[in-house]
């Protein structure tokens, strides 16, 4: 178990560096909304870079949220949103540089807010728990604020798993380190998982995309079983279960279905006729236009269930 003596005694200038950090975040996304005015900046700053915390706190009972109750947090937010502001063309140049530093803030927060929840006598799961939301409220509250869906909800880089990583991690050192190591570490755990994301071109599973390529399988095995594939769908590709066949890798698919328009595209069209072979997938739109396999998948898509998935239930 862990004691409070073990626990992380952070200075007060982590956390307000960390705002400041956050709230950048959200001016810099603020800018490149051209309906977004000052209030909205300011706004956008204050949630990215404390709305977490208030998040925590709000769930712990810990009312007001420390974040409302020191001003100091305020102070660094609104620097944040003037620093953003007059500089945004810069710092747009430095999203590799700002995109790091988010990193090491989303295990920051999570370190932090796992670290807040143990102090409060929480156990160890629902505090990483807390400490995983925490470190993505400010994004979560941002996209409800512009109106947007969630980023955390669906398919992308792994941002809610990294924090997720950092709060396990410190839970795991929190006694055998000192509490400063134990930070670090965490928060590097942070920073790879998230690293993942565009190196390893590594996305947070989707299940329905699991679903509909395991009922994909199915029906294309059970069609060439019977004899009922129709003629022009291709075979299965053995990495994804998607369908491959004869189409066009295109930007302009519905321009390239008819012959005409390769004189009349606005753009050239540089792939020449239709003779590659590319897997198609409704999940990776673009790749081509509607081809026989493609139209195949979509009516099995619209069929009833498989015989095979009535028996079983």
């Amino acid at each position: 178990m862990i004691v409070a003596a073990d626990l992380i005694d952070m200075p007060q200038w982590i956390y307000v560096a960390a705002v400041f950090i956050g709230a950048l975040g959200g001016a810099i996304r603020a800018g490149e909304d051209e309906h977004t005015d000052l209030v909205g900046v300011l706004t956008l700053s204050a949630a990215m870079g404390f709305g977490g915390a208030i998040i925590r706190d709000i769930l712990l009972g810990r009312l007001p949220p420390q974040s409302l109750r020191d001003p100091s947090y305020f102070i660094a937010a609104g620097a944040a949103a003037g620093v953003g502001m007059l500089f945004l063309y810069y710092l747009r140049k430095l999203g590799r540089l700002l995109w790091w530093l988010d990193s090491i803030i989303i295990g920051v927060f999570a370190v932090v807010g796992v670290n807040t929840a143990l102090l409060a006598g929480v156990r160890w799961l629902p505090a990483v728990v807390i400490g995983t939301i925490a470190s993505v409220g400010g994004l979560m509250l941002c996209d409800v604020l512009q109106g947007r869906p969630s980023s955390i909800m669906y398919m992308g880089p792994p941002n809610a798993i990294a924090g997720l990583g950092a709060g396990i991690t410190y839970v795991l050192l929190a006694r055998p380190t000192e509490p400063i190591v134990t930070l670090v570490i965490s928060t590097a755990v942070a920073v790879l998982i998230r690293l993942s994301g565009p190196l390893l071109h590594v996305n947070v599973p989707q299940p329905r995309k699991h679903a509909y390529e395991l009922k994909m399988r199915r029906a294309f095995r059970r069609a060439r079983k019977d004899g009922t594939l129709p003629e022009g769908v291709g075979d299965l590709s053995p990495a994804t279960g998607s369908l491959a066949a004869v189409t066009l890798a295109h930007p302009q698919p519905q321009a390239a279905q008819e012959p005409a328009a390769w004189e009349e595209a606005e753009e050239p069209l540089d792939s020449g006729p239709p003779t590659e072979t590319l897997i198609i997938d409704e999940y990776a739109p673009g790749l081509g236009h509607a081809s026989p396999s493609e139209e195949w998948a979509a009516s099995v898509e619209a069929d009833e269930p498989d015989p095979e998935d009535k028996a079983g239930a």
